[in-house]
């Protein structure tokens, strides 16, 4: 079959590739990354590359190879690891895993001890945990997975009936010669759209040995759910490529725990996964054309547990997964693990949880009811649809101030590169302050600026196309030529943001019957929850006017949720039961969500 090779620069990759494919193909076949915001739908406009076949620039997405080409990628259209957040808040625990260990030394058998030995075995293990209350019911509970119990015979005298036996609750799942029990970990995993956190825990002391986290290679298949959905239903082979590539994912991170912590991979008998939705169905490759289409049914919603032989993952072959249960479509297990971690669901009064990562979750309530929604929020906020709009990675504006000039904080030090979402967000609320934004979300140009705006501040008010563009960073002083700046179109994606977002709060807050002065707390959760400054959030109308006390920052909260399922089995009765609790409430169904939408574009008076 013919084919072109196509070279990317500055990585000096070479790559085969079929007539017709986009260069996007031949980045992927190639192992780079490059922007793709909108799934290759061509109107992002972020995965602009040179090639040699023509002066004017491509999008990577939608130019289709018809000939050896030279790419040139520049520095705004890569994928640059994102700033992970791994940590979060720390609730305690008591420390009761479903997996356990139980050191045996076993009569061997002769002609007056003709007990078979899986039942000897049993036996053992309940003389063990309960030698005061032996009985057949509580005997009977245990089982054998069927491929032990025919090695059994074999295991037991090869260890001279010295062992040590891996049991999940009541299931034996492995025998180990000798005394093990000193030795029993764990992995927790939040998978989320665009990062993935693990962690390695003592399942007997509940320490953490090590956290590794890298971006979730699914990017490059598409930014966002919708877009992944759409990946996986162009082709036979897409789920699997999808599932194969979070698999990988888990492994090298897994690597990365047992490598900092010295521990070997078959010392870890568990490992518990959360990720919104579309991102658990992925992992189990479950059918997800379903979650972007009405009536939005999910494929399965219980928690689902399953060997790490069956599924790939490089622990124990006879570890177990748990994956956590869900809610509904756009509403997955990450909630349920941050409804978990913030104890929301055991206080008097009401709170509210928000996690904006690639998408928007809400969910408030108290001891008595808690609903949730997902609101389409935050593509903007990750950069998506905003003209120097990136991740929060190396080079990103992570915060603005203006006084009697623009001052910026970049991540990692050095020339911008682009603004992320909490450099954004201080943006609009610093030109708002100013009065060079008004309420409506108009951007002014140099003639209208109120007369009290100093003169520096002035001639960053350019025109760009003949519309207003604020520069935040001129071109000489950005690590890619030109200006960053702040548009007028820009701002009206941030206006739709806060106001699909504002538009949820309500619609929870109608459906409970509560108001603002009933809330007691507004957990921030996920990395953008937690580096945006809620003054500015507030200004912009993104948080509503309540005390700041009131408003905390929780980390990676579905981390920590899911690292409590894996220690404590009361954390993840706790869990399901709350999976089955939460009334979700899904906004396309609301009529009253374009009116409280549309209330809320505006920015609010100072």
């Amino acid at each position: 079959m013919k084919s072109y090779t196509i070279t990317f620069q500055p990585d000096d990759v070479k790559v085969r590739i079929a007539p017709n494919s986009t260069i996007m193909d031949a980045a992927q076949r190639a192992g780079i990354i490059i922007n793709n915001v909108c799934g290759q739908a061509g109107t992002c406009q972020k995965c602009s590359v040179k090639i040699s076949a023509q002066k004017e620039p491509v999008l990577a997405c939608q130019y289709q190879i018809q000939q050896d080409l030279i790419v040139n990628i520049p520095e705004r259209s890569r994928f640059y690891e994102q700033k992970i957040l791994e940590q979060g808040i720390s609730p305690q625990e008591r420390i009761e895993p479903m997996i356990s260990k139980h050191h045996l030394v076993i009569e061997e058998t002769g002609l007056k001890n003709i007990t078979d030995e899986s039942r000897r075995l049993v036996d053992a293990i309940e003389q063990k945990i309960n030698a005061s209350a032996r009985s057949a019911g509580v005997l009977s509970k245990y089982s054998f997975h069927e491929s032990l119990r025919k090695q059994l015979p074999k295991k037991l005298s090869r260890y001279h009936h010295n062992v040590t036996a891996v049991c999940h609750e009541q299931h034996i799942i492995a025998l180990e010669k000798g005394n093990t029990t000193e030795r029993l970990l764990g992995v927790a995993v939040d998978i989320g759209t665009t990062t993935v956190v693990a962690q390695l825990v003592d399942l007997l002391s509940g320490k953490d040995l090590a956290v590794a986290s890298r971006t979730n290679p699914q990017v490059r298949f598409g930014d966002d759910v919708i877009s992944r959905i759409r990946f996986a239903e162009t082709h036979q082979n897409h789920p699997q490529q999808l599932q194969h590539s979070i698999i990988d994912c888990i492994n090298e991170l897994i690597g990365q725990l047992c490598e900092k912590s010295n521990s070997p991979p078959k010392n870890i008998y568990e490992l518990t996964a959360t990720g919104n939705t579309t991102m658990q169905h992925l992992l189990l490759k479950v059918p997800v054309a379903q979650l972007a289409q009405a009536p939005y049914v999910t494929a399965f919603s219980g928690p689902v547990n399953t060997t790490a032989f069956e599924l790939g993952i490089d622990i124990h072959p006879e570890g177990n997964i748990y994956v956590m249960p869900l809610v509904a479509s756009h509403v997955g297990g990450d909630t349920v693990a941050v409804a978990l971690a913030t104890g929301m669901r055991y206080s008097d009064k009401n709170h509210l949880a928000l996690d904006i990562g690639t998408n928007g979750e809400l969910i408030m309530g108290n001891k008595d009811r808690l609903a949730a929604c997902s609101t389409a929020a935050g593509p903007a906020f990750e950069g998506a649809r905003i003209e120097h709009g990136m991740r929060a990675a190396g080079g990103a504006i992570e915060r603005v101030n203006i006084d009697d000039d623009v001052e910026i904080f970049v991540i990692d030090g050095g020339p911008p590169t682009g603004i992320c979402g909490s450099g954004l967000i201080d943006a609009v609320a610093e030109l708002l302050k100013l009065g060079i934004i008004d309420k409506t979300g108009r951007l002014l140009n140099q003639k209208e600026l109120p007369a009290q705006i100093n003169q520096k501040i002035k001639q960053r008010m350019l025109q760009k196309d003949g519309n207003p563009v604020f520069i935040l960073t001129p071109a000489p002083q950005t690590s890619n030529g030109p200006n960053i700046g702040l548009t007028q179109k820009d701002i009206r994606e941030v206006q739709l943001a806060k106001a699909a977002i504002r538009a949820g709060m309500t619609i929870l807050m109608n459906h409970l019957h509560i108001e603002w002065s009933d809330v007691e707390r507004i957990y921030l959760a996920g990395a953008f929850g937690n580096y945006i400054d809620p003054a500015s959030a507030q200004r912009i109308g993104l948080l509503p006017r309540v005390e700041r006390s009131k408003i905390m920052p929780v980390g990676n909260a579905a981390g920590v949720g899911v690292r409590q399922v894996l220690l404590a089995r009361s954390a993840r009765r706790r869990a399901e039961k709350l999976a089955r609790e939460i009334e979700y409430v899904e906004l396309a169904g609301q009529t009253e969500f374009e009116k409280l939408f549309s209330e809320n574009i505006y920015f609010p008076e100072e």
